[in-house]
């Protein structure tokens, strides 16, 4: 196995894969970075989870300088998970290089965005509709691009992008790099390839190059009602840093809702949230701030967090090719995990089309070997401890604040508020039935909703401060399935000498 510093991308970028502990290049880079850093156009068959951001990122971090004001490097990603996961480790590679990195998407702000592109940057990440979007403002412009990747270009097509993409790649130069990306070669990625490239070099990791290959794969055969007993044994195998995959909204929102009931702090994330929850949930889950996240398959591509120890697929995935998205969330960086999947009954036929897909077999296991089972690793346990000393370093550096008591009450927070809502479970609404009817009478979007807490008659909704007067008039003056529902600012929580004072 070749090293980092054999692939020629120089010492400063070989400096920050040492500070980020990768060991040894993956063969996606091995087959892929010399041939990109001599300026050959790409053509790379690669799957989830085979290091394919870190090769086309070295390519595009090795071959451009830092500093300038217009992008030398744009990234078209088909959602903003994957945008900001790229932007993220790309980020994490050029703490040497200073090259600076903008990630651009929808359902966040795009003055934010303009404000970044226009104090300039080195690499635009995004998706192309948000990406189209500022160019057609004038503010992202593509004169200076040298290099063009097009990442999961298979996926793209799936979602429609087919116009968007094909429309970026013609606002290029014709003298760029392209390096393009794909899990599938249909006809039509190659035929984007072709209208788009020079001469490409094709490369392709095989699923035996996959490096799922690091997973420790198991089966358990249950029943429906008895997934919740094994899970807690699972949980309970080392406190595992683990994330729980299921095949619906409902059934995150049911899991999620069990485990807070019970003082677990876990995390639950999928398409029907807000993006400023979603976006919250990954940052404390990157963070160590909880152990546990309940996921459907929107976090199957684009979650890339190097210390998970354990997969868990609570309900089968239907295909291979999810299956194998799925368990590439451990596994990461070249350190090992253990995925367990849980197989009713009616579904023990997909675990023979898991094995066939990647060849190689998924090992039986019992309820009481699953409670044996080696899951906790020493390695991943000690990197999480080592992330939590130093942010409570970082925590303790920072100059304390005497703080200042004032006469008059202060003014609540100015950024979040809390609104409490006369409609709850009783009335069969669920979180994301409130969410959406919130943003769709008071015209918020969803980066202005947070949390959402519901009880049997009443309900708790985070918004932003600024606009919580005018979501209160929205919701008194609407009905939601044909009931008016009243809204107020919630009471603020007292503290218990206060509640004891009344009853004296």
């Amino acid at each position: 196995m070749a090293t980092f510093s054999e692939l020629c991308i120089g010492k400063r970028l070989c400096a920050a894969i040492s500070d980020m502990g990768w060991t040894e290049p993956t063969p996606i880079q091995v087959r892929s970075v010399p041939e990109g850093m001599a300026g050959r156009d790409l053509f790379g068959q690669a799957q989830t989870g085979t290091g394919k951001t870190g090769a086309y990122a070295m390519i595009a971090l090795g071959r451009t300088r830092a500093g300038s004001r217009t992008p030398t490097t744009v990234v078209m990603t088909p959602t903003r998970e994957l945008a900001d996961q790229v932007s993220k480790e790309m980020r994490a590679l050029s703490s040497h290089t200073k090259h600076r990195v903008v990630a651009v998407y929808g359902g966040a702000s795009i003055s934010d965005q303009v404000q970044r592109l226009e104090e300039g940057c080195d690499v635009v990440v995004g998706t192309p509709g948000r990406i189209l979007d500022l160019h057609g403002r004038g503010v992202l412009v593509f004169d200076a691009v040298r290099e063009l990747v097009i990442d999961e270009a298979d996926r793209m097509l799936d979602m429609g992008f087919m116009e968007d993409m094909e429309t970026i790649i013609s606002l290029t130069p014709e003298s760029r790099q392209t390096l393009l990306y794909s899990a599938t070669l249909s006809e039509e990625v190659r035929g984007i390839a072709g209208r788009s490239m020079r001469d490409p070099v094709e490369v392709s990791v095989s699923r035996d190059d996959v490096v799922s290959d690091l997973v420790r794969q198991y089966y358990v055969e249950v029943k429906r009602n008895g997934k919740m007993d094994v899970l807690r044994d699972i949980m309970a195998n080392g406190d595992p840093k683990i994330v729980i995959f299921c095949s619906t909204k409902k059934m995150v929102d049911d899991l999620y809702e069990g485990f807070s009931a019970e003082g677990m702090r876990v995390g639950a994330l999928h398409g029907d949230l807000p993006q400023f929850r979603r976006d919250k949930t990954i940052r404390a889950f990157r963070d160590d701030r909880m152990n546990v996240l309940i996921a459907t398959d929107v976090a199957a591509r684009g979650l890339d967090i190097d210390n998970i120890e354990c997969v868990v697929n609570y309900d089968a995935p239907l295909d291979p090719e999810t299956y194998t998205h799925r368990i590439g969330r451990a596994g990461r960086a070249g350190r090992t995990g253990v995925a367990v999947t849980f197989v009713t009954p009616m579904e023990d036929r997909r675990i023979p089309s898991y094995e066939a897909y990647m060849g190689r077999e998924v090992e039986r296991v019992t309820r009481r070997q699953v409670q044996n089972l080696e899951i906790s690793n020493p390695e991943l346990k000690a990197i999480t401890k080592e992330r939590r000393r130093e942010r409570r370093r970082i925590e303790s550096s920072k100059p304390k604040v005497r703080a200042v008591i004032p006469k008059e009450k202060p003014a609540p927070p100015t950024d979040v508020t809390v609104l409490s809502l006369d409609i709850g479970k009783s009335s069969e609404i669920d979180r994301t039935t409130l969410s959406s009817y919130v943003m769709s009478c008071s015209g918020i979007g969803e980066g202005d909703i947070g949390r959402i807490g519901m009880g049997s008659d009443s309900s708790f909704v985070e918004v932003s401060s600024d606009r919580a007067a005018d979501v209160i008039r929205a919701i008194n003056s609407t009905k939601l399935r044909g009931r008016r529902v009243r809204a107020d600012y919630a009471p603020e929580k007292r503290k218990c000498r206060d509640k004891l004072k009344d009853r004296a």
